[in-house]
């Protein structure tokens, strides 16, 4: 039963195993839409990472029209069209 420290301080439990897409979609439709990753404990990971102990996590989110993507977005961004690239 991981309990999830968000940016604000606040908290979040969850009776299972879950990942930063998960924790999204429990917060709200736009930003479970939005999400491309997370920040588990200062770790990078993409959305589907399995979050089975306690940890603080943020949500990456794909960045908005005329928005400069964070250096996580890029990152996690990146990775994805490498691994397209990879397969054509």
């Amino acid at each position: 039963m991981p309990q999830i420290t968000l940016p604000d301080g606040s908290t979040k439990d969850f009776d299972e195993a879950t990942s930063p897409n998960g924790i999204a979609a429990s917060i709200g439709s736009g930003l479970a839409k939005a999400a491309i990753g997370g920040v588990v404990d200062g770790v990078v990971v993409d959305g589907d990472h399995p979050i089975t102990e306690d940890a603080e996590v943020s949500i990456i989110t794909a960045p908005r029209k005329k928005q400069e993507p964070t250096p996580e977005a890029l990152h996690l961004l990146r990775h994805s069209a490498a691994h397209v690239m990879a397969e054509a």
